[in-house]
């Protein structure tokens, strides 16, 4: 069977995949694999990944937790907590940020493997509402909620953890700059989309449509810009492997412009 993708990408781009019946739709996911769409637009939309959050289940994380001794939500990089024992030892004390983080077991682990971490935790203000009430029901230590960008910087971090964020945050320029400002060592971006092409575009943006009847904008960024940030910040690049947590198809990609696309994740050390 041939693949048109540039006849499927259209479809989503105008929204005629959006209005089918969901059976359809679904199907036209399991024919073609489409994740994402390139699009033509040049700045995200605002409001653009709204996140559904209730206490409810992170009092079923922290249950399970407590029985298991495991983190049961989902990671972009579920090996994290190895990564970061290969960096700090049991007892240091170093200061980690959860820049857009949502679910409570992940601190759970975290505070098991390291006693003396102190965590802090941003995110949109209805997550944060949920955590503050998490928080003083459980009596957590060191769980430290972050609501703007001037408490951010009122502290600097050992670890900055962004696990496939980045590319939901519209001036994320301004954001790394931030972030480099408050890094004390370490920033680790998982799960994000990364492009080599000829041109000098730093990013573009496309539409995830791998989860409809929900769709989202988010960037893929051109890897050798992005890079450079760091590089012409004093930072280096400490790690770098593709994301297995997902096969994500590119082919409705092909074009002469990109020589690849990658899922990966990235740890800049501070030199």
């Amino acid at each position: 069977m041939i693949k048109n993708y540039s006849l499927i990408n259209s479809l989503y781009l105008t929204k005629v995949v959006e209005k089918l019946p969901k059976f359809i739709s679904r199907k036209i996911h399991k024919i073609f694999k489409i994740y994402f769409v390139p699009t033509k637009i040049s700045v995200l939309p605002n409001f653009n990944y709204p996140i559904s959050h209730n206490c409810n289940y992170q009092n079923e994380l922290i249950k399970n937790f407590k029985n298991t001794q495991k983190q049961n939500s989902f990671m972009t990089y579920p090996d994290l907590i190895n990564l970061i024992s290969s960096l700090y030892s049991k007892n240091d004390e170093f200061n980690f940020l959860d820049y857009g983080s949502e679910n409570v077991d992940f601190y759970l682990k975290l505070k098991l493997m390291f006693p003396k971490v102190n965590y802090f935790i941003f995110n949109q203000k209805n997550i944060m509402d949920n955590l503050k009430i998490i928080k003083e029901e459980n009596n957590f230590k060191n769980f430290n909620l972050i609501y703007n960008e001037k408490q951010l910087s009122e502290n600097q971090y050992d670890f900055i953890n962004l696990g496939s964020v980045i590319q939901y945050i519209k001036d994320y320029e301004a954001l790394i700059l931030d972030l480099m400002n408050i890094s004390k060592k370490h920033i680790f971006f998982s799960g994000t989309h990364f492009y080599e092409s000829a041109h000098e575009s730093k990013n573009m943006i496309v539409k995830q449509v791998n989860i409809l009847p929900r769709t989202f904008y988010l960037y893929f960024f051109n890897k050798d810009i992005f890079k450079s940030i760091f590089l012409e910040h004093n930072f280096k690049i400490k790690l770098e492997n593709k994301n297995l947590t997902d096969n994500i198809n590119y082919k409705n990609f092909k074009s002469e412009s990109f020589s690849s696309i990658d899922y990966l994740d990235i740890l800049f050390e501070k030199n």
